[in-house]
């Protein structure tokens, strides 16, 4: 009876998922005053009396951090952890003026983030989350990706679902991966063997 009762729930806590999250002490080891984000936050004028003062964070997901207002203009902040974990470290804080985690907060739904990319970065500017089945009609050729929900994705040249592809797959709540020296305008979730695609294990690169 124990051992179902706790393989159940061992298989709860590793569905669910978790949602992502940052936040940002005014002193090492998570002391002094804190700032928790659990959302995008394009323009973070407002925080910046609190941003200065930073000497340690702890991250949950996926998270970047930006030079300039809406994503752009380099990245300052780099935090990953896949596995629903927190990862801490005492450090100060570049200047910052945007921050935001990568796809939907909660890494438990079967997405894909699509990035247009910038010169300094890319992961920045423009980022398109999709949940449905399918993701076409971004307007740019994807420089980057996220998957989430443990889920696999086939991406095509064309913006019709046809054409060269590569099925992305990813076996933990948050994958990603850069598509440099790929043309890929569409992507349909899951991977077919009908579509003869390349395969990328995104959790191994």
């Amino acid at each position: 009876m124990f051992f179902r009762l706790f393989f159940f729930v061992s298989y709860v806590s590793i569905a669910s998922g978790f949602v992502q999250e940052l936040t940002l002490y005014t002193e090492p080891g998570q002391g002094g005053d804190a700032l928790r984000f659990k959302s995008k936050e394009p323009d973070l004028t407002t925080y910046l009396p609190h941003l200065r003062n930073v000497k340690s964070w702890c991250a949950k997901g996926l998270w970047h951090g930006f030079g300039s207002a809406n994503y752009t203009n380099g990245r300052t902040i780099n935090e990953f952890t896949m596995d629903g974990s927190t990862y801490c470290r005492n450090d100060t804080l570049f200047y910052t003026m945007s921050l935001r985690f990568a796809g939907p907060s909660e890494t438990r739904k079967r997405s894909i983030s699509i990035y247009r990319g910038l010169g300094c970065c890319y992961d920045g500017g423009m980022e398109y989350t999709f949940t449905g089945s399918s993701a076409t009609n971004f307007g740019f050729l994807a420089k980057y990706i996220v998957l989430t929900g443990r889920s696999s994705w086939t991406g095509f040249e064309n913006a019709d679902f046809t054409g060269n592809s590569t099925c992305f797959s990813s076996s933990e709540l948050i994958g990603h991966t850069t598509i440099y020296g790929k043309e890929i305008r569409s992507f349909v979730r899951g991977c077919d063997a009908k579509y003869k695609s390349e395969y990328v294990n995104v959790d191994k690169l």
